[in-house]
């Protein structure tokens, strides 16, 4: 039982946390008719899509509605900073690097609170301030959500720290939740064809989820072995390798590149439809259905694929780690050549996993011009994707909890 203790402890927490996030995403904001905002956010289809893989639940206006969104992005934004300006982040103590990324989540939580509440501001019922005729209840509505993002980012790191799974762990329910919905419908612009579920649909998108999910899991664990050789460690202890993974991006180009690329969409009347030549362009061009429409989308994920692969790896930090260690990559000088070395590897790597992202992201939308249908295996695809790269992530903590006391330095 010894062997497990910290595997049980830890994931006594995770599910405590849990069960906290989901709570707060069934309390209800106050002073808000929650069927008119409903319908209000439902006509906001890349809200829905940025829900679906942050932990946010926009769908039902409650406490923990922003959910992971503002403290997901701070955590892309803060990785980013740090892979352009690792020479001044490096400086920083502990409790400044904190600040930075907890003010980084309040100003994105503040600027995602108020499009929520401007969006559903029809909804909401008149509050004054005691003893006045001011009516608060539109900014007290975004200090209610802003608190519940920043407390979801608590939870986040509070799970970081004691539980399993990282701060993924709240975001693995939302993901799960959404992905029948991905299948039934899809993008969920004016143009997207429901997906009808019948015995025969129902065993295909199984059928052809199982066989992506082990594709999936297969091509997460997959890695180039960089050898490295490590002259302060005894000789017989010496053997190691700078790990790449194939998909360094790990699914990532697809929790973003949806939202991002219907963003452009919301500068025409979803009503009324295109009534100048510029709107026409937009709907032409950022379009699921449309040829140019699906090569934008391949570029916008391939572009994607590389900046996040590159903020995962980071090479110019994984040469100046090595550098400093006094270890370096066998037959390649220390410093800059070592940092080349590294980028050729993660360009090549990046390339082949290019095939991958655009067979799921791009694959449907093609096979879509004839079979309208087969574009929502798109968004459902990307969404196994994401799922079995944190799942794997989690797995590994898992395995590492369970046995890491089986070992002993001294008998």
């Amino acid at each position: 039982m010894h062997r497990y203790r910290e595997f049980l402890t830890s994931l006594g927490w995770t599910v405590l946390i849990l069960a906290v996030f989901v709570t707060g995403q069934t309390i209800p904001l106050p002073n808000l008719d929650v069927s008119t905002a409903q319908d209000a956010i439902s006509h906001v289809t890349f809200l829905r899509l940025f829900a679906n893989v942050t932990g946010s639940d926009f769908s039902n206006q409650t406490l923990f509605s922003v959910g992971m969104g503002p403290f997901m992005s701070a955590m892309i934004i803060w990785q980013a900073v740090q892979a352009v300006g690792d020479e001044a982040i490096s400086h920083l103590s502990p409790h400044q690097v904190s600040l930075g990324k907890y003010g980084i989540t309040l100003v994105l939580a503040i600027a995602q609170s108020f499009q929520v509440v401007y969006l559903v501001r029809g909804s909401l019922d008149t509050f004054y301030f005691p003893g006045t005729q001011i009516n608060i209840v539109f900014i007290s509505t975004i200090i209610i959500l802003v608190a519940g993002a920043m407390f979801v980012a608590w939870l986040a790191n509070l799970n970081a720290a004691i539980g399993i799974g990282s701060s993924v762990a709240l975001i693995i329910p939302g993901i799960v939740r959404g992905i029948p919905g991905n299948l039934i419908n899809g993008f969920g612009d004016t143009e997207d064809v429901p997906l009808k579920i019948t015995a025969t649909t129902l065993t295909a998108a199984i059928i052809i989820g199982a066989i992506f999910l082990v594709l999936s899991v297969i091509t997460n664990a997959a890695e180039l072995r960089l050898p490295i050789e490590r002259p302060m460690l005894d000789q017989e202890h010496s053997d190691s390798y700078l790990p790449i993974k194939v998909l360094t991006s790990a699914g990532m180009p697809f929790m973003f590149s949806s939202s991002l690329f219907m963003l452009p969409r919301y500068f025409v009347n979803q009503t009324v439809g295109p009534t100048t030549p510029l709107q026409h362009a937009i709907v032409t061009w950022f379009s699921y259905r449309t040829p140019q429409g699906i090569l934008v989308y391949a570029l916008v994920l391939i572009l994607l694929n590389y900046a996040f692969g590159y903020i995962n790896l980071q090479p110019s930090r994984q040469a100046k780690t090595l550098r400093e260690s006094d270890d370096y990559l066998i037959g390649v000088p220390a410093g800059d050549a070592t940092e080349a070395v590294i980028m050729h590897h993660f360009n090549l790597l990046t390339f082949i996993s290019n095939f991958l992202i655009l067979l799921v992201g791009v694959g449907p939308l093609i096979v879509g011009l004839w079979y309208p249908a087969a574009v929502n295996y798109s968004l459902y695809l990307g969404s196994v994707l994401i799922l079995a790269g944190m799942v794997g992530g989690v797995a590994d903590q898992i395995k590492g909890l369970i046995n890491k006391n089986r070992y002993q330095i001294f008998d």
